[in-house]
């Protein structure tokens, strides 16, 4: 009997011990990891990412973060001070890196210097939520779309003042400039949208006169501008389609049928290897088709809402940016394979990017949403 006794009071000693160290370690644990955090957060290096939102249509599974990824390096972020609404579209002044950012919301035009990496100007007279923007660097002028009012407006790109208002349909947005004969192709109206007739205004950019019209009766959107021909591709939404346009007709002789009801959104080219990259929205998808024959090469899933995408003809790759604030990176492995490297979130309707082939930059307009900070973020490719 007492060594039956001994035996359990040995045990109970044993068992005590072991949960005590237990509890130790446990305790331990929790302080080192308390430390960890405290130590990350006082890293002025260290910044803490914004969580995509609950309501967010789900997206494809991320791949990396803004901090770490595959494809790109987050190298500065410039702050905008006093901006309340979203970002629209973005254009560049190459010769001076100067980025042009339409607040349509705050009816202004934000101007920022990508080198010294601050803002410089604000433009906020004569907009009614502004929102196409392009830079022509050879008289230094700058083209607005207003959406709310239809008109066209061009500005002095030195001094910001105003030079022609050019009236066109409501929903006025992106556009486009063919280089050799510096004409503008504006995207505006649409029967769809109840902004009238659809169609693509065409704006000499030397005396600001509209000197023709090409119907899509529907509202067009993106284009892409092919440099060594003639050929403009457009996408008309309401058809799911891409219009192709001769540019010394001004006609549309072709139109590349796409998978319908999803309808596309955003465009971009690779005119080396004839290829044009199509985003699709509901349900979403990236497709690739012969810029020739409109014949499908590949399709991948793709992020939701995609609003800008770019491609990268020094490293191959397109650039992706949605509404719902992802980034996503395609890489083209040859003209007929693609492959996503990298897919991650920056902030709340951060959906509106420009690729900045000159300085090597995405950059990247993130509103004031959600208790976030306007800002533009910057990121630089990696090999």
């Amino acid at each position: 009997m007492k060594d039956l006794q001994n035996i359990l009071l040995l045990s109970f000693v044993a068992f005590g011990c072991v949960a005590t160290v237990q509890a130790q370690d446990t305790r331990e644990s929790a302080v080192a990891g308390m430390r960890k955090v405290e130590t990350k957060e006082m890293d002025p290096n260290f910044t803490q990412e914004p969580a995509p939102s609950a309501n967010a249509p789900s997206q494809p599974p991320s791949l990396g973060t803004a901090q770490s990824n595959a494809a790109l390096t987050l190298v500065g972020r410039i702050p905008v001070p006093r901006m309340t609404g979203t970002w629209d579209h973005l254009t560049l002044d190459a010769a001076t890196d100067r980025l042009f950012a339409s607040a349509q919301e705050d009816n202004q035009v934000r101007v920022f210097d990508l080198r010294a990496r601050k803002p410089l100007y604000t433009m906020s007279s004569g907009f009614t939520r502004p929102q196409g923007l392009y830079y022509i660097p050879v008289d230094n002028t700058l083209a607005v779309t207003n959406g709310k009012d239809g008109t066209f407006r061009s500005f002095n790109g030195k001094t910001y003042e105003p030079i022609k208002i050019v009236p066109l349909s409501l929903g006025a947005d992106m556009m486009d400039m063919d280089r050799r004969t510096r004409y503008l192709y504006v995207d505006h109206g649409g029967t769809d949208s109840n902004r009238g007739p659809g169609g693509l205004a065409i704006i000499d950019s030397k005396d600001w006169r509209k000197v023709g019209e090409i119907p899509t009766e529907l509202r067009p959107a993106a284009l892409a501008m092919e440099k060594g021909g003639n050929r403009l591709y457009l996408l008309i939404p309401g058809l799911a389609q891409v219009g192709v346009i001769d540019r010394a007709t001004n006609q549309i002789y072709a139109r590349f049928q796409l998978k319908a009801p999803a309808q596309p959104t955003a465009l971009a080219l690779d005119e080396v290897r004839h290829r044009l990259f199509v985003d699709m929205r509901r349900p979403s998808s990236f497709n690739v088709l012969n810029s020739d024959t409109g014949k499908p090469v590949a399709t991948l899933d793709t992020i939701d809402g995609v609003e800008s995408m770019y491609y990268d003809a020094k490293l191959r790759r397109i650039y992706m940016t949605a509404l719902d604030g992802y980034v996503q990176v395609i890489q083209q492995i040859n003209a007929d394979h693609y492959k996503t490297i990298a897919r991650f979130f920056t902030g709340h309707h951060a959906g509106t990017s420009q690729w900045v082939p000159n300085l090597n930059l995405l950059c990247v307009a993130v509103p004031p949403v959600d208790g976030q900070a306007a800002e533009i973020w910057l990121f630089q490719p990696k090999p």
